[in-house]
């Protein structure tokens, strides 16, 4: 049946313009497992190998090449005063507070240690600048002023010291590393006893300071004590009154007194005047009167003397001279009684009337004093201010004078909280280079930094490596891996060089390099290799790629040159042929050809001399050494490849062969750069991209896929070509069993003239 000739895309019945793959359209993300980054590391090994070389090889320079440099350390111990903890502080908030106090402490002492002034002073005690690791500072820059020189002297000796705080410890190791061992050592210790008389020099220093201060403050004060006492006397001396207690008040002694006085005058007068009412009241039989003694003697006088005179008149007559006697004697004492009684009566008025007096003269003196006393209770208030101002002048003045006096004793005592534990010893073995611990160190980071160079470079590396890729990034079919070569001819045995490099390091590819024509011609030469056998899955590929039946007329071409999309096109147009069909390989790489150097068939005429009509159709097709397979070769160089494969003459040539042979194998230029492949893809059922392992880019396979997508080409997929035997056995480890299962049983390959006897599996 004759098919539709359609000049610039002929019909088929097995072409379909819409892509069947558009599940590579959404690119997924790539997934990375265990073995994958084992597989990197063996892939990248000799950067790996030659970083930790170069790192080894920099390590074993600078051992050699390094001077010696020597480390003196002395441990110093460094305790803070105790202090003690704070009225109403738990004892957790003490503790967590002295913590705090003390990490603050040895921060500042650490500080201190390293500070320029400690520096200085060592520098300065040592003469440091005019030893030869220090003297060449001066020397690099002779016109620098000594402020300078000295600024880079310090900066170079706290380089070289170094100041580690032991944990858990009060103390701390001070070391300092140096080209003379010596040296190392002298300033060591000094610089302990340097630190020692900085923290001696700074108290000496702070307390001369504080008793400085407390000096002015005492003047001070002392000034201020004496003018508010003097000011309080002042004010005394101008109310008449000095002290505010009782017992030194005068006006309060004095009132309390004359109430004294008063109360009991008062007392007085009251019992006075009781006595002097009962006289007036009762006369002679008052009891004050009744109970006087010599009244009462005056009184039994005058009963005794009347008892008498009463006798008398019974006995003797008025006239009688005792009698008269008698009644002299009893009116004498009556008289007396009287006398008496009116000089008691007359004596407690004037006790009564002295108490009144007594009494109203203390009263008026009360209510003076109490005048005196209401004033200075007026006049308490500024009193009391003036004493408190003068009592707290005081307090202050005492306290800054034994203030002064602890400073004094304090000033005189040398601190105790830093001490020598570990003085320093001469170092005899170099601090540095260690080269034990350089290779070590070496190896580990030359290990790392070559493993991360590894991991760079493949992350760098934007070629496509493996067939996910292929699907992942390009959104392309993978029809399978095309090993670079392999020793096809023959096994090599345990004795033979080769071999044994083989066994014992079966990651390494040692396989010797074939000639180019028997490289493409390997279907031919070695039909059981690995390779052959990756054809030939490429083959069963491509026969199953399209769904309606095998694509007759492929195109295969690739992004870049060099890529082996020519060994491609030849192996796999040799494996169709082997497998009974008639098949034609047409070079139309018009630009550069070569098929016609590997099947060893003259050039001319070609696919151009056929275009051009300068020849017949019979002319060009010329029988190659495999059965089944005619090649047609590209012929003189055209000027215009793309017009001459885009013209009638073409497209009538390909519906010829379509009707001649079951398939076309059409060899391309490169895609990218020429537009002969996309010219070519239009008249064909599928094309075929060739990538180079690890040497086609990404992006260069994306844009050879949208090249042919703008004009709805037919893509059947990529082959990944050129791929390393360790990178096959990360992907197919078939194939080292493969090569195992030839080399264990040797059998003998038919002749190619005598593979007819052998069935073929047909494709349809």
């Amino acid at each position: 049946m004759e098919k539709e000739n359609n000049p610039l895309r002929p019909a088929t019945t097995n072409r379909s313009l819409p892509r069947e793959f558009d599940y590579y359209d959404l690119e997924p993300e790539s997934r990375r497992y265990p073995h994958d980054f084992f597989y990197i590391l063996a892939k990248r090994k000799w950067w790996i190998i030659g970083t930790l070389l170069a790192v080894m090889a920099a390590t074993l320079l600078i051992v050699l090449f390094m001077t010696p440099i020597y480390k003196s350390a002395t441990v110093l111990q460094i305790t803070q005063d105790s202090t003690a903890p704070q009225i109403g502080e738990s004892d957790n908030m003490s503790l967590l507070k002295a913590n705090q106090e003390y990490s603050k402490f040895q921060e500042t002492q650490y500080k201190i240690l390293t500070s320029r002034g400690v520096a200085a002073r060592v520098i300065e005690a040592l003469n440091l600048q005019e030893t030869p690791e220090f003297k060449a500072i001066a020397e690099e820059d002779p016109a620098a002023s000594p402020e300078k020189i000295k600024s880079k002297v310090i900066d170079l000796f706290l380089d070289k010291l170094v100041v580690t705080p032991i944990k858990d410890t009060y103390l701390v190791e001070v070391a300092f590393k140096s080209e003379d061992r010596k040296l190392a050592k002298r300033v060591t210790d000094t610089l302990a006893r340097e630190y020692m008389q900085l923290v001696i020099d700074s108290r000496t220093e702070s307390f001369a300071l504080v008793k400085n201060w407390l000096g002015k403050q005492l003047q001070q004060m002392a000034d201020k004590v004496q003018a508010s006492q003097k000011k309080l006397f002042e004010f005394g001396q101008k109310h008449d009154f000095y002290a505010l207690e009782d017992k030194d008040n005068v006006i309060i002694q004095k009132y309390i007194e004359l109430s004294g006085l008063l109360t009991k005058a008062q007392s007085e007068r009251m019992a006075k005047e009781a006595l002097y009412r009962q006289i007036k009241e009762k006369g002679p039989d008052a009891p004050l009167v009744t109970n006087n003694p010599l009244i009462m003697n005056l009184r039994q006088e005058l009963a005794a003397q009347t008892s008498k005179v009463s006798g008398l008149t019974r006995t003797l007559l008025p006239g009688h001279p005792d009698m008269q006697t008698a009644r002299a004697s009893l009116g004498e004492l009556r008289g007396r009684l009287r006398s008496e009684v009116q000089r008691l009566q007359k004596t407690v008025q004037a006790d009564y009337e002295a108490a009144v007096k007594a009494e109203n003269l203390l009263t008026e003196a009360l209510q003076d004093q109490k005048h005196k006393l209401a004033k200075l209770q007026h006049n308490l208030v500024d009193f009391q201010i003036l004493k408190r101002d003068a009592q707290t002048s005081e307090k202050l003045y005492k306290a800054l004078l034994e203030r002064m006096g602890e400073t004094t004793v304090a000033s005189t005592m040398v601190a105790g909280n830093v001490a020598v534990i570990d003085p320093p010893e001469t170092p005899y073995e170099p601090y540095l280079p260690q080269p034990p611990v350089f290779f070590l160190l070496a190896g580990v980071l030359g290990l790392f930094l070559g493993i991360g160079m590894a991991f760079f470079v493949e992350y760098m590396d934007t070629s496509i490596k493996t067939t996910e890729e292929v699907e992942r990034v390009v959104q392309l079919p993978s029809l399978g891996m095309v090993p670079r070569y392999l020793d096809c001819g023959r096994q090599p045995s345990n004795g033979d060089l080769a071999g044994r490099v083989r066994t014992w390091l079966p990651w390494v590819d040692r396989t010797p390099p074939l000639p180019s024509r028997e490289l493409d011609l390997m279907m031919l030469k070695h039909p059981r290799s690995a390779m052959s056998e990756a054809i030939r899955h490429l083959r069963t590929s491509l026969m199953l790629s399209v769904s309606k039946g095998p694509p007759e007329v492929i195109v295969v071409t690739s992004p870049h040159p060099r890529e082996g999309k020519s060994t491609i096109a030849i192996n796999l147009a040799i494996a169709l042929a082997q497998d009974g069909r008639r098949v034609a390989i047409l070079d139309c790489d018009l630009r550069k050809p070569r098929l016609h150097e590997v099947f060893e068939i003259d050039n001319h005429p070609g696919l151009t001399s056929y275009l051009a009509g300068n020849c017949s159709m019979a002319d060009i097709l010329k029988p190659t050494e495999v059965d089944n397979l005619v090649f047609i070769p590209a012929g003189p160089a055209p000027p215009n490849p793309a017009e001459l494969l885009n013209s009638q003459a073409y497209n009538n040539l390909l519906q010829q062969l379509r009707r001649d042979f079951q398939h076309l194998i059409i060899d391309t230029p490169p895609t990218l750069g020429f537009a002969d492949a996309r010219v070519l893809a239009l008249q064909a059922d599928g094309v075929l991209l060739v990538a180079k392992h690890q040497g086609t880019s990404k992006e260069a396979g994306k844009l050879a896929r949208q090249h042919f997508a703008q004009i709805n080409a037919k893509m059947l997929g990529m082959v990944l070509n050129q791929v390393g035997t360790k990178d096959l056995r990360r992907y197919a480890h078939y194939h080292k069993c493969y090569e195992q299962y030839y080399a264990d049983k040797q059998v003998e390959t038919p002749a190619l003239e005598h593979q007819d006897d052998f069935p073929s599996v047909h494709l349809n």
